[in-house]
Order: C-alpha cells, then structure tokens, then sequence
C-alpha cells in the first residue's frame, strides 16, 4: 500500500471474511494459547476413555486445534466441517487424518455427507456467533441429530459480560439492554488484507441466551462456565468467555 493510502473497506459474508482471514490466522492462535488449552483440556475430560470415539469439529478453521484434541484423545473416526473453503483446505492439510468437507452447519447435505454419528462433536472459538440468527437453531439441532445416544456438545463462545474484554461500562450497558430485550448483541470484526479491510458481524451471547439455544434445540446443559480468554483460568461470569457441555436432553 501507498504511504498515506486509505484500506478499501468492504461488509463481507462469515464465510468470505475467513476465507481472507486464513492466512493470518495463526496470529489469532498464537495470542490465545493458554485460553486455547484450557478448553481442550474439557474437551479431553468430555472424551473420557471411550473406545472407537468418532469425533466432529464444527468451523474447525486451520484444523490445528483438531490435531491437537486429535493427539491427545486418540479417537477412532475424526471429521470437520468450515463453511470456508480456504480454512477447510488448511485443516485438511493440518489433520491430515480427518474428513474435512467445505460445508456449513446446518446445510441439508450435511448429515448425508458425514455418513456416521458421533461420540463427541466441538464448536470452538465463537463458531456459533458467526451462523446467522435464523440458522442457529436448525444448526443447534443438527448437532444433536449427529450426536450419538450418550454423547457430548462442547462449544465456548464470546461472552458479552466478559468485563474483562469489553469493559465494565460496555458490559453494565449489556446487562441492562438484556433485561429490557434479550437475545444478546453483535459487534463488528474486522481484518485487513493488503489493501483490503473485510468486516463481518459477529454474535456475543449472554448466558441464559446459551442456555435458552440449548433448550430450544434439544439440549440440556451438563455444565457451563467461564475462562479468561488470555490466560484460560476460570473466571466468574463477567471475566471470561462461555464454556459448556451439553448433552441431548
């Protein structure tokens, strides 16, 4: 770029932001190791020491998540879904192990092109904020279709009273709106790629509104709690992002 140019800035769709975002990724993961590690140390007790554990990661990005839980739980039968085809080819190369398909959650061709059920299923770094209000129920349902009898939903999302992140002023604003409309807020992510600057919405939940999703969809909570999205170390409800388990009701 030009010394004194301006970035073209552009609204863009989730799948068209993490398509351009999949160079730059490893930044992102490299900020939030600890946080990172935490989770999938959840992950790893959800697991338990089943036997032929068939796992599924929903928006598993650049799939080097996925081979770490992949590394540490073994399991028998691993596949992910991204609805952006340059993330999906990244996690392809990343879990080679895996069956990466370039699909969306809750897309009818989904559970056919998966051919199996599964023991555990994950949804990782706000995944969920990212699907469209409409679809998020629908999506929500399939997971639990995809669910084997007995198995576990483990997601974490961006938590709008995350003080920590957002600030007290921001968070004490959130509460309040909640009580008069809930269903939580978006804010606007952005990335800049070369000339080019994409931003896409994205969605930050309250607790009960995860809680409510989860009814809705057939799930029940098993637990759910809150991590320092830095440092992973668990926090009250206004320090650190959403962790749950969740299991078929």
């Amino acid at each position: 770029m030009s010394k004194g140019s301006t970035p073209q800035a552009s609204s863009v769709t989730s799948k068209r932001f993490y398509d351009a975002y999949a160079r730059g990724y490893a930044t992102y993961l490299e900020r939030h190791t600890r946080y990172f590690r935490a989770v999938e140390k959840e992950i790893a007790a959800a697991a338990g020491n089943r036997q032929g554990l068939a796992l599924l990661d929903v928006g598993t990005g650049t799939g080097e998540r996925l081979q770490r839980v992949v590394s540490e739980i073994r399991p028998d039968h691993v596949a992910a879904i991204d609805e952006s085809p340059e993330m999906a080819a990244l996690a392809q190369s990343n879990c080679p192990g895996a069956q990466v398909l370039a699909i969306p959650l809750a897309a009818p061709e989904l559970p056919a092109a998966l051919s199996v059920r599964f023991d555990l299923v994950t949804c990782l770094s706000n995944v969920l904020g990212h699907i469209p209000r409409t679809q998020l129920v629908p999506g929500l349902r399939q997971i639990r279709d995809l669910l084997k009898p007995g198995g576990a939903f483990v997601f974490d999302v961006n938590n709008r009273y995350n003080a920590v992140t957002y600030g007290r002023l921001s968070v004490i604003r959130n509460v309040a709106r909640d009580r008069v409309r809930p269903g939580g807020g978006d804010f606007t992510a952005s990335y800049r790629d070369g000339d080019a600057v994409f931003h896409t919405p994205v969605h930050l939940f309250s607790p009960s509104e995860v809680a409510r999703l989860l009814r809705e969809s057939g799930f029940k909570v098993a637990s759910l709690g809150f991590r320092d999205y830095v440092t992973g170390q668990e926090r009250g409800r206004f320090g650190g992002s959403i962790v749950v388990k969740a299991v078929s009701a």
